[in-house]
């Protein structure tokens, strides 16, 4: 029985991947480089550290990770102060279903605190949350567990009986060595038929199709 489901942030609740992926582009145009896709799908959904990693042994440490995603970030924050925090299809829905039937609601998302809690309170969701676990708050980032134990365990709940909801090969890889089971949602990060078979237990097109499945 599900207790519990554990949300990755961006990709999964919020249509932001996308928004990020135009701005890594436009970051990297100005600058007079290219970033490819490859590179960009590497570091969705991994920690700060891993997503570093890739850039910097990527670009052989000739740029800076920090420096090229806080430009990026401006690019960012520019355009969700202007148009706010666009939703996944069926967010509302199937979040209103969780709180009907008592199934508990965390976020653990390897985006910092700051900027969780900022685009949670722009979303207007906070009141749906029983817990907030964000990438500073652990030490081993996705693909590794951390985060998703620390969320069960901020709700109260074992993490056999809960669910990591995800978009990226990296928050799938650390659902299922967490001990969860794992919903695929797919959004822009490539996943294989052989990875879906290796780590997904149920692939839904929305979030809404969720409240099917667990009613």
């Amino acid at each position: 029985m599900i207790k519990a489901i554990l949300f990755d942030m961006d990709g999964t609740l919020f249509d932001t991947e996308r928004l990020y992926y135009r701005c890594w582009k436009k970051v990297a145009k100005e600058n007079g480089y290219d970033i490819p896709d490859e590179l960009l799908n590497k570091m969705r959904g991994a920690s700060l550290k891993e997503g570093s990693r890739h850039f910097n042994e990527y670009f052989n440490y000739e740029k800076d990770y920090f420096e090229e995603r806080a430009k990026r970030q401006l690019y960012v924050k520019e355009e969700i102060n202007k148009n706010g925090v666009p939703f996944k299809k069926g967010l509302v829905e199937l979040f209103k279903f969780l709180k009907e039937n008592g199934i508990k609601i965390a976020l653990a998302t390897s985006t910092i605190k700051e900027m969780a809690e900022r685009y949670i309170e722009i979303s207007g969701l906070s009141e749906y949350f029983d817990a907030i676990v964000t990438g500073d708050m652990i030490e081993h980032g996705k693909p590794d567990p951390d985060i998703f134990l620390l969320a069960a365990k901020n709700v109260g709940e074992n993490i056999e009986n809960c669910a990591v909801a995800e978009d990226s090969l990296n928050g799938i890889i650390a659902g299922r060595r967490s001990g969860a089971k794992v919903f695929f949602i797919p959004d822009l990060s490539p996943v294989s038929l052989e990875e879906k078979t290796k780590y997904v237990d149920k692939e839904f097109e929305s979030l809404d199709d969720i409240i099917g499945y667990l009613a």
